[in-house]
């Protein structure tokens, strides 16, 4: 062990001592840590008996080789005018664009938490808003970008809600002048990464004019403090506030003193307030620091009754005086019924503004639930939107059936019928399996690899007013995982009627170029993810009823059940597991749990077995059910086992039923289903989950349908290590941020999972989408996505000469280089797609003879690698690509064969070549004439040599009259330096 080790090494000298036991480490680890000791202190291992079928890399010889992290900003990187705008110079704002021709402006910017920290101290009902007083500043900035400097009236129509992450898009829009010289005013946002056609929202809407407004000498409040007001004691005022509903942090508490004279509606407030250091920053480019406004106002909260909660609704008369104030002087006036006057002045009492009327309104906190609900960027639904119907004749194809043998190689279109199926769950097994063996018969025969396999089903999908089947909606999830492993390989088509195969609606399906296609009531409808907005509701949690969560001792479940009980209030919990109280983790959760107030039992119970189930309703009536449990097994259809397929489906599919069947006299308050989003998007290497999750939003559908609760929750990926998380390790977290599908976090989950139950829709997906990831893509967008951003409707060429939809840039591009440079564009191809798959810094990270499955890929890598080059290149690739091409140099000459022709003519190209050499040696300059000439007698000299010339003949070469710098220029060319 590691003491007598040591002894050792002190006893004897030119010894190597290896410890090989240690206290505090398992055997194994501390026996392979020895081993590499060993191995670095010169010790000849045979490291094939440790690692059976392994093999040596090389590690970088020099030690030091490091790579910076730094950013590196080129000068003015930040600067709008680079961008056609003229800077805005305010911390709200970044730029103003003149709007040509009609004489408005627009003003630009972004808000968030972390571009402006000191926001996040303006809570009201625990919803971050911009202060009123933002709004003006906003305003303010604005008038004096046209010169119409005073507020004549500015109107708050909606709260302005900002993101618990993320940012907002800020717009303040101002129109052409009137005749009379105003200009009408806008105050509008979004959420930063919106769908381009998402609508702006507008938070205000004013009126700026040029006229001087208020005399400023009315707004000196030099005489301090003011005459016969008596002192107010603040004392605990911001405790108070919290009370009513006011979260104001320490930005916006630099409320320091206030006075009052006289009593009722007549009394006038006086107030001083200083700009804390926590909204200190960038405070000289404020015009009037919204932070300090506000804080100033709160003077007016100090006698709020209770229940009132007031917040600034419009201003009128707004004139600044002054700008830059770093402290406050303010005087509130009653002015008239409920709207007050303020007069705003410097510490020394010089004049800074003058409001001359100021209305402030109670606000609801529901009111704000509401708005800071419809600002949850990550809430949406499947939206199927109809598509025109091409107008095209009948197609030829092949029909077989599912269990049939497939046509011979070279049909262009296969069709399967697939049959309506039986009873779930037991249909759902039998027929996935079924449908399993035909995909990955068609995937593993390269016959077929330039055929279209089409999937026709009834009732899979819920378009219109079908009543979907949710049997059938299993398949469909299985075949749509296929599609996003191979795309263009697959169509679905889903018609709700019970004949056979309408030749025209399945001809016109197949002609949109969508890879799955509703037919209803003739009309052709498509997926696409949209928005979804959040209504007011009560969450459908029972008080006093039990809530059962399968799956509730682990991962997702116990979230959901810490939850329930700390922001619903539930206070009796059934958990299952099929471990039970033997689950690990499963004592502290229910001690968290019963400390905080719930009745909490524990049950071991297999909830995919329909008895264990029956007996566990019976012993325990239930007024809820959320199905949290689940299991994954990930694999690449053509590699998915049907075992692999079954265990996956089990303990959602037949679970799930179970629960719906047992259950469907009860009188639940909720029937909550935990689905993904891979059973719509992102699926590849899940098709088993994709087809199990496929079922639980049919499921949910059809219980609504029949009058019961259901809500399934197509998740996206979570990044609490559990659930689908927790089989993905740094690689498969890049690739979804990459897609454009990053994680989210605990407190954003549960937040979507209270909004998604409170929509009362039977099917939400709750998922992240980074909409300029989708952007970046270089690979096809998914079609459910493609709602969601603008994509080119042509082909753009790539940085590396390929092109974002189909390859014909690239062959051009190709045809006219020389065999050099095509070899070199695409190495750089794919260096540089192998790069951003594996999440590398760039293409020079890539070795161009170092095997792929060394560089990191696995099978998920190498089927999007494969995606991406065929739309980069415009070929259908193999999804055995990097293992028929295992190197990028190879997969490189790979490529160039399939996209160059020959040239047929070799000497005609290089002729070719000289001519347009000739031409652009006209326009060389006669002091570089000496440099040109000698590498073309170079050049020349070694074509020569291949031809059989005399090497030694130097008769070609004047060197006697040369000149020091053309004898330099021949022997470099000579020494191939140049």
């Amino acid at each position: 062990d590691s003491v007598l080790t040591a002894m050792v090494a002190e006893s004897l000298d030119d010894v190597v001592a290896v410890a090989l036991q240690r206290r505090d480490r398992e055997q194994v680890q501390a026996y392979a840590t020895g081993m590499a000791q060993a191995w670095v202190s010169g010790v000849d291992l045979d490291w094939a008996v440790v690692n059976p079928g392994g093999r040596q890399v090389d590690l970088p010889t020099y030690a030091f080789q490091h790579q910076r992290y730094w950013l590196d900003v080129p000068p003015g990187a930040g600067d709008t005018t680079g961008l056609g705008q003229l800077p805005a110079d305010h911390p709200m704002l970044g730029a103003v664009v003149d709007l040509p021709g009609t004489g408005g402006v627009v003003l630009t910017g972004r808000l968030s938490r972390t571009a402006q920290p000191w926001l996040a101290d303006h809570a009201v009902f625990d919803t971050v808003l911009v202060p009123g007083t933002g709004l003006v500043e906003l305003a303010l900035r604005a008038g004096d970008q046209v010169g119409c400097p005073v507020i004549d009236e500015l109107t708050i129509n909606a709260p302005l809600v900002l993101p618990a992450d993320g940012d907002l898009a800020l717009r303040v829009t101002v129109d052409a002048a009137d005749d009379s010289g105003a200009r009408t005013l806008g105050i509008w946002t979004r959420p930063g990464d919106a769908a381009d056609d998402t609508d702006w929202t507008r938070h205000a809407e004013g009126v700026l004019v040029r006229q001087a407004g208020a005399d400023p000498a009315a707004a000196d409040l030099s005489a301090w403090p003011p005459a016969g007001a008596e002192p107010v004691d603040l004392d605990g005022l911001y405790q108070r506030l919290r009370d009513h509903g006011y979260g104001y942090g320490p930005a916006f508490q630099g409320l320091r003193a206030v006075w009052r004279r006289g009593d009722g509606d007549a009394a006038e407030i006086w107030a001083e307030a200083a700009l804390p250091e926590a909204a200190a920053a960038d405070a000289p480019r404020f015009l009037l620091h919204p932070a300090l406004l506000d804080a100033a106002l709160h003077a007016n909260l100090v006698d709020e009754g209770a229940g009132d909660t007031p917040l600034p609704f419009s201003w009128r008369g707004v004139t600044l005086h002054a700008a830059h104030a770093a402290t406050l002087r303010l005087r509130i006036s009653p002015a008239a019924a409920d709207k007050l006057a303020v007069t705003v002045a410097d510490g020394h009492g010089n004049p800074v503004a003058t409001i001359e009327q100021l209305v402030v309104r109670p606000v609801a906190a529901d009111a704000l639930g509401v708005a800071a609900r419809n600002r949850h960027r990550h809430l949406y639904e499947v939206d199927w939107q109809p598509v025109p119907t091409p107008g095209v004749a009948a197609a030829d194809w092949t029909l077989v059936d599912v269990d049939a043998d497939l046509p011979e190689p070279g049909a262009g279109t296969v069709v399967v019928a697939l049959d309506p199926p039986g009873t779930a769950p037991e249909a759902v097994h039998r027929d996935t399996e079924r449908l399993l063996g035909l995909l990955r018969r068609w995937l593993t025969h390269p016959g077929y690899a330039h055929s279209t396999l089409v999937l026709h089903t009834r009732d899979a999908v819920a378009a219109g007013d079908t009543r979907v089947d949710p049997a059938s909606a299993a398949r469909w999830g299985l075949v749509r995982a296929a599609e996003a492993e191979h795309p263009g390989r697959f169509v679905l088509v889903d018609t709700d009627g019970t004949g056979e195969v309408d030749a025209g609606h399945l001809a016109a399906a197949l002609a949109t170029g969508e890879p799955e296609v509703a037919v209803r009531d003739g009309r052709l409808l498509v997926p696409r993810l949209a928005r979804l907005p959040v209504d007011a509701a009560v969450g459908p949690w029972p008080a006093d009823g039990t809530v059962l969560i399968t799956g509730g001792l682990g991962g997702l479940g116990s979230l959901v059940a810490r939850h329930l009980v700390t922001r619903h209030g539930v206070r009796r919990l059934l958990l299952t597991g099929r471990s039970g109280a033997a689950t690990p983790g499963a004592t502290e959760l229910v001690a968290d749990l019963t400390a905080a107030g719930a009745d909490v039992t524990v049950a071991a119970c297999d909830v995919a077995d329909r008895d264990a189930v029956a007996v566990l309703l019976a012993d325990h009536p239930v007024a809820a059910v959320v199905h949290a449990a689940g299991t994954a097994e990930n694999a690449l259809v053509d590699a998915l086992t049907p075992a692999q397929l079954h265990r996956v489906l089990r303990p959602k599919v037949d679970a799930a039923w179970h629960l719906h069947d047992l259950t469907r006299d009860h009188d639940l308050t909720a029937f909550v289903l935990f689905s993904s989003s891979a059973a719509w998007v992102a699926g590849a290497g899940q098709a088993n989950y994709a087809a199990a999750n496929l079922f639980l939003d049919a499921l949910a559908q059809r219980r609504r349908a029949d009058g019961l609760p259901a809500t399934s929750l197509a998740f996206g990926l979570w990044d609490t290590g559990t659930g689908m998380g927790g089989h993905l390790d740094d690689a498969d977290l890049h690739r979804m941020r990459r897609l454009g599908m990053p994680a989210m976090t605990v407190h954003e989950g549960l937040e979507l999972f209270d909004a998604a139950v409170a929509t009362d829709r039977a099917s939400v997906v709750p998922v992240r989408v980074d909409l300029d990831a989708l952007r970046r893509r270089t690979d096809a967008l998914p079609a459910v996505l493609r709602g969601l951003v603008r994509t080119p409707a042509r082909p753009t060429a790539t940085a590396t000469g390929g092109a974002t939809a189909g390859g014909p840039a690239l062959a051009e591009r190709l045809a006219g280089l020389s065999d050099a440079d095509r070899d070199t564009l695409l190495l750089d191809l794919v260096r540089t797609h192998t790069a951003a798959v594996l999440g590398f810094p760039g293409p020079s990270s890539v070795e161009p003879g170092r095997a792929f499955k060394d560089l990191g890929f696995d099978s998920l890598a190498a089927v999007e690698f494969r995606n991406v080059l065929s739309t980069v290149t415009g070929l259908r690739l193999p999804a055995t690509l990097v293992f028929d091409h295992p190197e990028p140099v190879a997969l490189a000459r790979a490529l160039k064969a399939e996209l160059v022709v020959p040239d047929a003519d070799p000497a005609a190209a290089v002729l070719a070549d000289l001519d347009r050499l000739e031409k652009a040696l006209t326009g060389v300059p006669d002091d570089e004439h000496s440099r040109i000439t000698a590498r073309l007698e170079a050049v020349l000299r070694g074509w020569q040599d291949r031809a059989g010339g005399d090497p030694d003949d130097d008769a070609r070469h004047d060197y006697e009259s040369a000149t020091d710098e053309e004898l330099f220029d021949v022997l470099e060319n000579e020494l191939g330096i140049s």
